[in-house]
């Protein structure tokens, strides 16, 4: 049997790749190919962030892990509003929840992995030590961030040195991260969490006027999650739970016909109402509500030799996080406490809104079809509906579902279309429309078509697949 790897950068897909060739599983190669976009993906992710994952290892549900952390105990309305505040503000140490990226992929490895964190570390902290090059998509990323990064005492010396962003072929040296990384390597996720990372991390956050505490960080976990699913053409659809946008997949597939030809305008109209109804109301957002911060995330999809599939989503929320380097990590930490702003619901205690969500599709026995994901903020059901109407109903291979044009419900209630989509002969002004710093979002997907197992990753984000014999 074959396997594969697919992820937004192809020196994470080739470290996926690598583990499986070396005899281990899809849990070990998305662990992997995780930490390296750690390292070259900063925009979008890192050992400041967190993540969700499903594991599916035999005919039935998949496993889900929830690597999110709880809303900080002194993050209350009572303390924003001594603060001179009405919501949780866009960037900031007051964003901050409980990293648990590395919680998350540690986790993994003990209950389903075959290889040690340290080995999982080893490609990642060769390019935090050695150097990586600058690909398009963080050159982008940072000319986009300069004015607000360039002088930002951690991430601007590392990504606008000089007070340039970098350029795409430069090298970046992150000593710092390479550090983090090693401590990792020896101590776990205890480093991030009770030990002198997590210190660097309470330090910098109070600081900055901060919620974030050290009973917080000791309290996290890596929690088992029960995944929620729909039947959907012969298929079982599956996603993480509220307070994740998984139920607006579900929502816009329970009211979009299996049978015959795709009706787009159907599937426009039940994809809004499927965000409404999991609480992630896009007209609400740009309008009554401030405008939250640009998202980034990263999605990595690999199927062993044996058939078993991980399907990892892991972020920093905003673009390079909270705008808010700790030096320890050699990098930003996530500010995902800001999804407040994107939802009507009252802020903690428990878990903050997660626009994060991994997606996996079984047969009706049951077993694997398809691993599928996307990067882009509330674009991520959006387009997991849509790659699922073009491999389930219209029979397109991965690659050929993931470079298919999509619409887009934007903030603030626009329709945005790429060019060619169907639903352009309805609302060709909506081809003109700008769908914002998202974008598209960026998909990857692993599955079987036509009974070979076939992997496609997205272009718009520079992704890369590989098959493996």
């Amino acid at each position: 049997m074959t396997a594969a790897v697919a992820t937004s950068d192809p020196r994470a897909t080739q470290a996926g790749a690598d583990v499986i060739r070396s005899g281990g599983n899809a849990i070990d190669a998305a662990v992997t190919a995780a930490l390296v976009l750690y390292v070259v993906e900063p925009q979008s992710c890192g050992i400041g962030g967190d993540g969700f994952m499903f594991v599916h290892n035999e005919p039935g549900p998949p496993i889900g892990l929830d690597g999110s952390g709880a809303v900080p105990a002194g993050l209350t309305r009572e303390a924003l509003a001594a603060d001179g505040l009405d919501n949780v503000p866009a960037r900031g140490a007051k964003t901050a929840t409980p990293p648990g990226a590395v919680a998350l992929l540690e986790s993994a490895l003990q209950q389903h992995g075959t290889i040690s964190l340290r080995d999982a570390i080893a490609p990642a902290l060769k390019f935090a030590r050695d150097g990586f090059t600058v690909r398009p998509t963080l050159a982008v990323a940072a000319a986009k961030a300069t004015a607000e990064l360039a002088n930002e005492p951690v991430l601007g010396p590392l990504y606008w040195p000089g007070g340039s962003a970098v350029v795409e072929g430069a090298t970046v040296i992150n000593g710092d991260l390479a550090d983090a990384l090693s401590l990792i390597a020896d101590e776990g996720s205890a480093a991030m969490l009770t030990g002198v990372l997590a210190d660097a991390i309470v330090e910098a956050m109070q600081a900055g006027g901060g919620y974030l505490s050290r009973a917080d960080l000791a309290a996290h976990r890596t929690l088992p999650i029960e995944p929620v699913y729909i039947d959907f053409a012969g298929h079982r659809m599956w996603q993480m739970p509220s307070p994740t946008q998984g139920p607006a997949v579900l929502a816009a597939l329970r009211e979009i016909s299996a049978e015959g030809e795709i009706d787009w305008d159907a599937a426009y109209h039940a994809m809004t109402a499927g965000m409404v109804e999991a609480g992630f109301d896009p007209t609400n957002v740009g309008t009554s509500a401030p405008s939250p911060a640009k998202g980034d995330t990263t999605f990595i999809a690999a199927v062993d030799h044996d058939g078993r599939g991980a399907s990892l989503i892991t972020s920093v929320f905003g673009d390079f996080g909270s705008h808010l380097g700790v030096k320890a990590l050699g990098g930003p930490i996530h500010n995902r406490a800001t999804t407040y702003r994107l939802v009507t619901k009252p802020i903690g205690p428990g878990k903050p809104p997660h626009t994060t969500i991994p997606g996996l599709i079984t047969r009706a026995d049951g077993t694997l079809r398809y691993v599928v994901g996307v990067a882009g903020g509330v674009m991520q059901p959006q387009t997991q509906v849509q790659l699922t109407l073009r491999t389930l109903l219209e029979n397109r291979s991965p690659q050929a579902a993931i470079d298919m044009p999509r619409f887009k419900i934007c903030f603030g209630g626009d329709l945005a279309l790429e060019a060619g989509h169907p639903l352009a002969a309805l609302y060709p002004n909506a081809l003109n429309k700008n769908p914002g710093p998202e974008g598209f979002g960026a998909a990857q997907m692993v599955g079987w078509h036509d009974g070979v197992l076939q992997a496609g990753a997205d272009a718009r984000r520079g992704g890369h697949a590989v098959v493996i014999e």
